[in-house]
C-alpha cells in the first residue's frame, strides 16, 4: 500500500476541515478548484492482481492496496475577457510510469463568443464517450470507481488539439454537437511482459448530443491512427526467437495501429433516481476484431445514503487465434454505497464479483493458465471536491 505522504495528508486535511469551497483570486478573474480520492481495496484473488485500466503497470494483490484508486487534482480557471478562458489541471494517480509522478491532464483556451459556439484548443479530455472527459472526479458519480470493463480498456488519457461544439434549442429540448482532432501519447500493458507506446498522430471524432428533460443521450465516433511500438520481456523474446523486430511480429496481429470506436449512451436523472448505460464497439485494424464494452448502472438517492447496482462487461470477437493471449472477456456485478457526509465529501463502499472468463490485458500477475475464475473485491473510498 505505497503512495507518496504528501498525497495522503493532503486528502486527509481536506478531508478533516470539512472541504472548503473553491478560491477565488484576482477579483474572481481566477479560480482554483480540486479534486480527490482515498480508496482502498481487497482482493481475495490469489492468482492475478486487479487494475483500474490498462495502464496501470502493476495491480492489487490479494490483501489490501491502496495504490489502484488514489488520486489528487487540482484545477485553476483563468477568465481572460468576456468572450475567452484558460483552464489548467494537473493530477497525481498511480499510472503508466509505475508511479504517482503528477501529470498535465488540461490545459486548453476555450473561446466562446456566443452561448451557441464554443472551441477549445490544448490539452483537452477524453471526451469520446458519455461521462468519459470526467471519470477521474470520483465524487460525481455514485461509484468507487468507473466499470473497469468499460473505462478500462483502450482509453486514451487526453487528446492536445482542437475541439468545437455546437448547440441548438429543439423545443423545449437540446441538440449539440461536438469534434474534435489531434494527437496523443499513451502506454498500457499487456501484461507485465509486454508494454505498448502509442503515438496516436492522428485523432479525429464527434458526437451528437440530445437532453429532453431528465434524459441525455449520445452518439459518437472516433477514429485514432498511430504508430505503435512494443516493448518488454516479451518483445525482446521475439527477437530472440524470431530474428525480426517486434513491432513487426506484433503489429499486425494486434491492429492497434487504426483503431475505430462507436460509442453510445443514455442517462437519466430526475428525483432520487439515477441511471446510466454506455456501449462502446472498439474496432482494430484488421476489421476481423473488435471488443465490445459496456455498463448498466442504477443508483437511487435517499437524503445522505445512495445504494447502487452495477452490471458491466467487456469481450473480445476475434476470428483469428489468440496468439498474444490478449483476447478479454469478463463480467462484473457490483454493489454499493454512497454517504455524503458534509458538502463537497463523500464516503463509498463497493463489493465487486467478478467472472473472468479470459483475463486478457486487464489483469497483472498471470500465467496462462488462469481463465474461468471468479474475483471478489471490497472497496472503501473518501472522494472529495475543493
Amino acid at each position: 500500500m505505497k503512495f507518496p505522504a504528501f498525497l495522503l495528508t493532503t486528502l486527509l486535511l481536506m478531508g478533516s476541515a470539512g472541504v472548503k469551497a473553491q478560491s477565488h483570486l484576482l477579483n474572481d478573474r481566477v479560480t482554483l478548484s480540486g479534486f480527490g480520492t482515498i480508496g482502498l481495496i481487497h482482493s481475495d484473488q490469489g492468482e492475478a492482481d486487479f487494475v483500474r485500466d490498462v495502464g496501470q503497470p502493476k495491480g492489487a494483490e490479494q490483501g489490501w492496496s491502496a495504490r489502484t484508486d488514489t488520486r489528487l487534482g487540482l484545477q485553476a480557471n483563468m477568465r481572460l475577457t468576456s468572450e475567452l478562458d484558460a483552464v489548467v489541471q494537473g493530477m497525481s494517480q498511480y499510472h503508466s510510469s509505475g508511479d504517482f509522478s503528477p501529470e498535465l491532464m488540461l490545459a486548453f483556451v476555450r473561446y466562446a463568443p456566443m452561448p451557441d459556439f464554443q472551441m477549445r484548443v490544448g490539452r483537452l479530455g477524453w471526451d469520446v464517450d458519455l461521462l468519459s472527459e470526467s471519470r477521474y472526479i470520483g465524487y460525481g458519480s455514485p461509484w468507487i470507481r468507473p466499470p473497469v470493463d468499460h473505462f478500462g480498456v483502450l482509453q486514451l488519457t487526453y487528446i492536445d488539439g482542437a475541439d468545437v461544439t455546437f448547440t441548438r434549442p429543439f423545443g423545449d429540448d437540446l441538440i449539440w454537437a461536438r469534434f474534435f482532432a489531434g494527437t496523443s501519447d499513451s502506454r498500457f500493458f499487456m501484461s507485465d511482459a509486454l508494454q505498448v507506446d502509442f503515438d496516436a498522430d492522428s485523432i479525429l471524432g464527434g458526437h451528437l448530443n440530445y437532453e429532453s428533460g431528465p434524459w441525455r443521450f449520445r452518439a459518437g465516433y472516433t477514429r485514432i491512427r498511430s504508430n505503435v511500438n512494443f516493448s518488454g520481456d516479451d518483445a525482446d523474446l521475439i527477437g530472440d526467437l524470431f530474428g525480426i523486430d517486434a513491432n513487426q511480429y506484433l503489429n499486425p496481429r494486434t491492429g492497434f495501429d487504426d483503431l475505430q470506436v462507436y460509442s453510445l449512451g443514455a442517462a437519466w436523472n430526475k428525483g432520487p433516481l439515477q441511471l446510466q448505460t454506455v456501449w462502446n464497439r472498439d474496432i482494430l485494424a484488421d476489421g476481423d476484431t473488435w471488443l465490445d464494452t459496456g455498463f448498466v448502472s442504477g443508483a437511487w438517492r435517499m437524503d445522505k445514503l445512495t445504494p447502487y447496482v452495477l452490471l458491466s462487461n467487456v469481450s473480445t470477437h476475434n476470428n483469428s487465434a489468440d496468439a498474444l493471449s490478449g483476447n478479454v472477456n469478463q463480467n462484473t456485478w457490483s454493489l454499493g454505497l454512497r454517504y455524503d457526509v458534509v458538502t463537497n465529501l463523500a464516503l463509498k463502499a463497493q463489493f465487486d464479483r467478478i467472472h473472468t472468463r479470459t483475463p486478457g490485458l486487464l489483469w497483472r500477475g498471470t500465467d496462462g493458465n488462469w481463465k474461468d475464475d471468479h474475483s471478489n473485491l471490497l472497496s472503501l473510498g473518501l472522494d472529495v471536491i475543493f
